[in-house]
């Protein structure tokens, strides 16, 4: 599938993308996923353990030389209140900083989606994400368009999402501020995390507006929710964001 295109990208050292399973999620593998998340943001194994027991796989990023782990991206997918519709779930996302930029998490979601359109080609898909600023920003700077998530939707189609977004913070032991809808997840940025971004990222457009709903990130414990639908648009552009990212020549580009 596409992760095959890992194979034809520029950068070194090399990296392969493995399927893992949540039955296949031993204790060791737990543990293993777990320092390379701490490594960047301060989280207890025993919240990191649950959050990944709730998802039905994790796309795991390891080096073709060493084997070792440099990132990795939960999934899942889970029914909404809409017709013919389903919800795909973007769980826990952790790219070490010298991996960033490679559209390595922009090729795990549409490997996600694109699998779970070929089992069922007639449902609308959206994708839900409560999000770090470092996954906010990667992410919506793929996208032709998206939506904050507002707790007062108050739609068809946004009743059915806030549904999903609390069903979402239940399973995963998130407290939710209905008033802001930023989620308390009890995760904190490193400040040698924090510290590798230069102070031009956080004036990028996707930066200031996720800094606009949830302006003390850098300290709270707290991330953002997001939604968008797989459009031809989007999928358009995440396409094009991944390939370019694959393929172009190492040291160019900003990070994300």
């Amino acid at each position: 599938m596409l992760q095959h295109l890992l194979r034809l990208s520029r950068h070194s050292p090399a990296v392969d993308m493995e399927t893992v399973r949540k039955e296949a999620l031993s204790d060791e593998r737990i543990r293993e996923l777990h320092a390379v998340a701490n490594s960047l943001m301060a989280e207890d194994l025993e919240h990191f353990r649950v959050h990944a027991l709730s998802n039905e796989l994790v796309h795991v990023f390891r080096r073709t030389d060493t084997g070792s782990i440099v990132g990795f991206q939960f999934w899942k997918t889970a029914p909404i209140g809409l017709p013919r519709s389903r919800i795909i779930l973007g769980g826990k996302l952790r790219i070490l900083p010298e991996f960033r930029n490679r559209g390595l998490h922009l090729l795990s979601g549409l490997t996600f989606f694109f699998q779970n359109k070929l089992r069922h080609p007639r449902t609308r898909h959206y994708r839900l994400s409560i999000a770090s600023l470092f996954g906010f920003v990667s992410i919506t700077e793929a996208l032709a368009r998206y939506q904050l998530f507002e707790p007062r939707m108050n739609t068809e189609e946004g009743r059915a999402l806030r549904d999903a977004f609390f069903k979402l913070a239940e399973e995963s032991h998130f407290k939710v501020d209905e008033e802001r809808g930023v989620f308390f997840v009890n995760i904190f940025m490193k400040p040698e995390t924090l510290s590798r971004f230069s102070p031009d990222y956080f004036q990028r457009p996707s930066a200031r507006a996720y800094a606009t709903i949830n302006p003390e990130f850098r300290t709270n414990g707290s991330y953002a929710g997001f939604w968008f639908r797989f459009t031809p648009d989007n999928l358009a552009s995440l396409t094009s964001a991944t390939l370019r990212k694959l393929l172009r020549s190492p040291g160019t580009g900003s990070k994300s």
